[in-house]
């Protein structure tokens, strides 16, 4: 079988990056194409995608295109595609929003074009329209060609310290200052420590989209600040001017004693399919020494482990969302272990596991071992019409705290601290049986159907940088990553998928403009948007996969 030719242009042309990713990812067997997701991560795919992406173009057909975009179209669409040229209108598309364009074709596109604009660019060649779609596609990623980075005013200081009470002097060292357009890696600039730890990192671009992670290593581990940025109200903790960001970096010495270890928050949600329970977990784990914890090798692992997961009993085809059981995670009984170093802080580590539990009948209960402190846990069940839920925390039996709907599922919540040790009990009853079809009108929680499309190149240390507005959104992310594939008997047709579609990127695209207008402020602009671009996600994945059944 014949592979697919990228210099073609029309080889990609209906295809949307996202389509690639998940092509690349998992493999299409049956055009004898392996799946690469347990050879490169998510980023390193990602670079490939965007890599053959850039085989159907050139620098000379963008630059075409660019002079015809900037003569047409960015008097509304702006210079950089954002829609806030002076022409612009309330409802127009961010074509610089990189979560929207990977799941759009170039001939969606087009498609757009000719119906918004059909009198633009009547007289121009095919040619000079596919120049021109190419300019606007390079508003959400950065070409091969393009220089990686534009120098600025911007200067970040900083000074390299000792954060292990009576811990040795630092002996000098070097920092390294990763430079982020959005969510794409740059460039890495390095500079060397002075005798009193100062470092000092000139000419960076100050402009909104820019961020900046310093990192080092010290005894063989990696250390890294916040992420820092010039502009934006999230991003104001250290900086001292317009232009001028001055901050710290501190490093470790390490222990294997683990009492310094925490669960700050974690999040489970407990889902159903008929015969199954879906149990998706997420951890934040936060070390309150002032040493690194680097764990110790056990009797059955002839390595250092650290972080402790148990699992339960019987528990089905476990994935995390990080690693595999054998690379970073290693497994001993009902226990997974991870092998990674615990910085100290209160968010070192985020861990997301989901996994299938059988049950007999049309009940279940689940005992689930804490081994943590746990400062907060939010137990999430999905609901079901006859469905009966008793939970007990250690001894205590709790009442529920209310109801949450996430990505449209409707969920009962409890909400507690959990002490190290305790166990978790829940019972259900009124469970879907193994014979049964789901009650729930049309299904609707059937939100995901296989793994997700995982986002652009972003380092993973981002979403741990920004602490509590990410873990509004990670509620709703966890279920777009833990939910299996299954039965409907109401299937959404191509023409409701895509107005609904439409409709959502109206909605996120009016949310964007009244946070740009200052009519909604961070917080809730955040958490309006993170569910509707959850369904977009969704969407996507949904129509790929219906798209590749047999």
């Amino acid at each position: 079988m014949e592979p697919t030719v990228f210099a073609d242009p029309q080889a990609v042309w209906e295809h949307s990056p996202a389509e690639l990713f998940h092509a690349t990812k998992f493999g299409r067997i049956e055009k004898l194409m392996p799946p690469w997701r347990n050879s490169l991560s998510d980023d390193q795919i990602w670079q490939v995608v965007y890599y053959a992406w850039d085989l159907r173009a050139d620098e000379a057909e963008v630059a075409i295109g660019a002079e015809l975009y900037a003569q047409s179209c960015a008097a509304c669409h702006g210079e950089t595609g954002k829609g806030d040229g002076p022409g612009a209108s309330a409802e127009m598309p961010d074509f610089s929003a990189q979560t929207t364009m990977i799941f759009i074709s170039q001939a969606e596109l087009a498609r757009g074009w000719e119906s918004a604009h059909p009198e633009l660019g009547a007289d121009w060649s095919a040619a000079q329209r596919q120049a021109t779609l190419g300019r606007i596609r390079t508003f959400s990623y950065q070409p091969v060609w393009a220089s990686l980075l534009q120098p600025g005013p911007g200067v970040i200081a900083g000074q390299l310290l000792q954060g292990t009470d009576g811990g040795p002097a630092l002996s000098q060292a070097i920092v390294s200052l990763n430079i982020y357009q959005q969510t794409n890696l740059l460039t890495t600039r390095s500079a060397p420590v002075d005798a009193d730890g100062s470092f000092r990192f000139e000419e960076l671009p100050v402009a909104t989209g820019y961020y900046f992670l310093l990192e080092t290593e010290y005894r063989g581990i990696r250390y890294t600040s916040p992420i820092l940025a010039f502009s934006g109200p999230d991003f104001t903790e250290f900086r001292v001017g317009s232009n001028l960001i001055d901050t710290t970096l501190s490093v470790y010495e390490t222990t294997t004693d683990s009492s310094g270890v925490r669960i700050g928050r974690a999040n489970w949600i407990v889902e159903h399919e008929p015969g199954f329970l879906i149990i998706g977990q997420v951890f934040t784990f936060g070390n309150q020494s002032d040493r690194t914890f680097v764990g110790a090798e056990t009797e059955d692992i002839a390595t250092a482990v650290t972080l402790a997961l148990p699992l339960l009993a019987n528990a089905q085809n476990v994935e995390f969302q990080d690693g595999n059981i054998g690379d970073v995670y290693r497994q001993s009984g009902q226990i997974v272990y991870d092998t990674r170093p615990v910085r100290p802080g209160d968010n070192s580590r985020q861990i997301f596991v989901r996994y299938r539990l059988p049950f007999d009948s049309d009940s279940a209960e689940i005992s689930f071992p804490v081994p943590y402190e746990i400062s907060r846990l939010n137990l999430l069940v999905a609901d079901l019409p006859d469905l009966e839920v008793d939970v007990t925390l250690a001894d205590d039996a709790r009442a529920s705290t209310g109801q949450e709907t996430i990505q449209g599922v409707l969920f009962r919540r409890w909400s507690a601290p959990v002490v190290a040790d305790a166990t978790v009990r829940v019972a259900l009853r009124g469970l879907i049986a193994a014979s049964a079809q789901d009650p729930r009108p049309g299904n609707e929680s059937q939100l995901n159907r296989g793994m997700p499309v995982a986002a652009p190149p972003l380092d993973a240390r981002i979403p741990l940088a920004l602490g509590g507005v990410v873990g509004l959104v990670l509620l709703g992310a966890l279920m777009i990553f833990f939910q299996r594939e299954r039965p409907s008997h109401r299937e959404p047709t191509e023409e409701r998928l895509a107005a609904r579609r439409q409709e959502l990127l109206a909605q996120i695209a009016r949310l964007d403009d009244l946070h740009a207008l200052g009519e909604l402020d961070e917080n809730a602009w955040r958490q309006k948007r993170a569910p509707l671009k959850g369904e977009l996600l969704f969407i996507a994945r949904y129509w790929q996969e219906t798209q590749a059944a047999p």
